[in-house]
Formats: structure tokens, sequence, C-alpha cells
């Protein structure tokens, strides 16, 4: 019961139930521009970067205690050009491949594993679940270098989804808080020490069916906490902004549908990131 592992909704009915023992394939590619380096809990004023990620997921939906859930793996390969705003002059430019993050999900109440035939005369309704993600500090990192794609820490996310339909699923309000908290990074910037406190968000989105197999959605996205420090000293206070979040999703092929979404920092505190995201994914179930 998820569409992509491992990130942030972004937007509406991304934690969606499916029918007993299926596997999805996704990919989806992110284009972000920012004020932070690889790792953006290190924001930095003067420079904008501009990241490019796709990212292959697998997850296998199966029963569990009769409910729906199950594990996942998402790897993302990403390039990041960042440069002087005041210059224009490129500062980093790297590619590679990121952190591996693995998944697991397990729905509370509300969407029950059932098999397909079963699955299709079923009445979506309320529903909810817990979703973790593991963040392994595999990625590409030089200790030396400002920019990275990959963290050089572990990393753990867990979400709660909270679903609710009125009409049968021809509309839907998703509420998702979460929490990721972080382990060390030893070897920043030549030999430093980053570590991050915990960092809390909470999404919001409402969504409506706009034909038989295509939906749209609005809703925002906030965090804070995840202050930060560099040897044992502050080098960024907690972080808080608000996104606003659009989205679209369709079929496209048999087992296969496309979702389309935009997000950008509508409200943020001094030195705060500010991100604009562009996100295309495919998913194909099987």
């Amino acid at each position: 019961m998820l569409a992509a592992p491992g990130a942030q909704a972004q937007v509406g009915r991304f934690f969606l139930n499916v029918p007993k023992d299926t596997q999805l394939l996704i990919g989806t590619y992110n284009g972000v521009r920012s004020n932070t380096w690889g790792d953006d809990a290190v924001v930095d004023e003067g420079i904008e970067s501009r990241n490019q990620t796709f990212t292959l997921a697998y997850a296998y939906v199966t029963s569990l205690h009769g409910r729906s859930g199950g594990p996942g793996f998402a790897l993302p390969v990403s390039s990041m050009l960042s440069y002087d705003e005041a210059t224009n002059q490129v500062i980093q430019d790297a590619s590679g491949i990121g952190d591996l993050n693995l998944t697991f999900d397990y729905n509370l109440f509300g969407a029950p594993s059932l098999p397909v035939e079963e699955f299709k005369l079923h009445t979506p309704g309320n529903y909810s679940g817990l979703h973790f993600s593991l963040g392994l500090p595999t990625g590409d990192y030089d200790g030396d270098r400002a920019a990275n794609i990959g963290s050089n820490r572990y990393s753990f996310k867990t979400t709660l989804n909270y679903s609710v339909t009125g009409d049968g699923g021809q509309s839907w309000w998703d509420f998702c808080p979460s929490v990721r908290v972080f382990g060390d990074n030893d070897d920043y910037a030549g030999g430093s020490t980053l570590s991050q406190k915990p960092l809390y968000g909470f999404e919001a989105h409402y969504s409506r069916n706009v034909a038989r197999t295509a939906w749209l959605s609005g809703g925002l996205i906030t965090s804070f906490g995840g202050a930060t420090e560099i040897d044992g000293r502050r080098a960024q206070g907690s972080q808080s902004n608000f996104r606003l979040a659009l989205g679209a999703g369709f079929a496209t092929w048999p087992g296969g549908a496309t979702i389309l979404g935009y997000n950008r920092t509508i409200a943020h505190d001094d030195g705060d990131a500010r991100v604009n995201t562009y996100m295309l994914q495919l998913l194909h179930k099987f």
C-alpha cells in the first residue's frame, strides 16, 4: 500500500491499497532547485543547486495478519550542479549513485489484503498505515568535497498515513505525519562530524476524481526541527517551512499509471531551505 518507497508523499493518494501479492515497479524522476548542498541538511544562502534524481523502487504487497503490507527498496541515481548566485561560477558538479533505502509498510486498519477478484468488489473506506524507511550510507561520497550524492550516514524515517473518504474513493483527504532521525556523518568537509536533530514533517492533501481513471490533488507540506551541528557547534537552527503541493494521476496502460507532482516553498524562516520540486512517476503493478 505504497506508491514510492522512501520519499515524501508530495501528492495525494500516495499510499493506496492494492490486491494481495502485488509487485510494484516504480520509476520516479525529481528535478529540484534549492539553496542546499546534496544533503539538504546543509543550507547555503549563497548558492543555488540543481539536482536531478531518478529513483528505481520495488515493493511487494502481501497479507500480514489479513492486512496489506510488505517490504521494498529504493535506489536513487543523481546529478547535481551547484553555483554561486552572485558570480554564476560553478562550485560543484557531481553525479553518481545515492543512498539505498530499505522500506516496510503495514496497514493498521481499513485496507484488507484481498485477492484480485475480491479487491475489485471492495468499496474503499477510511484507512491508516505505518511506513518505515531505513537509509543506508551506500551512496557515492568524498569527505573532501562540499557536495556529495551520498550522505555518509544512516537515517530512519517513520510515516503514519490516515486517509479519509466519504464517497467510496471518489475523493480523499490524506494526512501524513512523519519523523526522521539521523546518524552522524563523521567525515564531513575534511573530517568534521555533522550531526542533526530529528526532523518532523506533516503533509495534508485533498484529491478528487476528474475522470474514471484520473484525479487531481492539492495540499501543504511542512517540516520543523532538524537543527544541525558541526563538531558540536550549531551550524543551522531548526528548519521550519511550508510548501504548496499540486499533483495529478492517471492510468496509462494496463497495470500502469503516471503521477505528476510539483511543490515549492511558500514560507520559511531565514536561513532555511527553499525548494522547488518537479516530479514524474511511472508505476507498474504485476
